[in-house]
């Protein structure tokens, strides 16, 4: 359960989401025009079919997630305490993960081109088994967690070594 305390992404996050979906559906779609047109184009004609159908259903994935992009934001939301950084996904599917501020090894933002017309950052956190990101966050926001991120590991580390 997805505490109530929990903060939820920006609304641009959603936004952020449509176009890239909206760049891989263009992409795959641009792919699948040129193999169909150089390599298959009248040479294989059971191939031809066989390649159409394969098609159509690779660009219905990104349609898919465009249409899940409101349960996407919806129920992705992270919370930061004293102890750990908790990031939750999904109702349906849930997921939840809790990093320990003792284990965090690396905290980054990126910022491709998109994210930064909408002022939004990744933000990464690298322990040593796993990496976790929160996704489309503001950036002020992004700045200021990686610094109280980096203070926080750096403060349990200590509070642990003393021990």
């Amino acid at each position: 359960m997805i505490p109530e305390k929990a903060t939820q992404l920006p609304k641009a996050a959603k936004i952020v989401w449509l176009i890239h979906d909206v760049i891989t559906l263009l992409f795959l779609v641009a792919v699948e025009i040129a193999i169909y047109v150089f390599f298959l184009r009248g040479n294989f004609r059971q191939l031809e079919m066989l390649f159409l159908i394969v098609m159509v259903l690779v660009a219905v994935l990104p349609i898919i997630h465009m249409i899940l992009i409101p349960y996407f934001y919806r129920f992705r939301r992270y919370v930061i305490d004293e102890q750990a950084v908790y990031i939750y996904r999904g109702f349906i599917f849930r997921k939840s993960e809790s990093i320990p501020l003792n284990r965090i090894q690396n905290v980054d933002t990126k910022q491709g081109p998109i994210l930064r017309y909408f002022k939004l950052m990744d933000l990464s956190i690298e322990t040593a088994a796993h990496g976790f990101k929160i996704e489309a966050i503001d950036e002020a926001t992004a700045k200021k967690l990686r610094g109280q991120l980096v203070e926080a590991a750096l403060h349990a580390r200590e509070v642990a070594s003393d021990d």
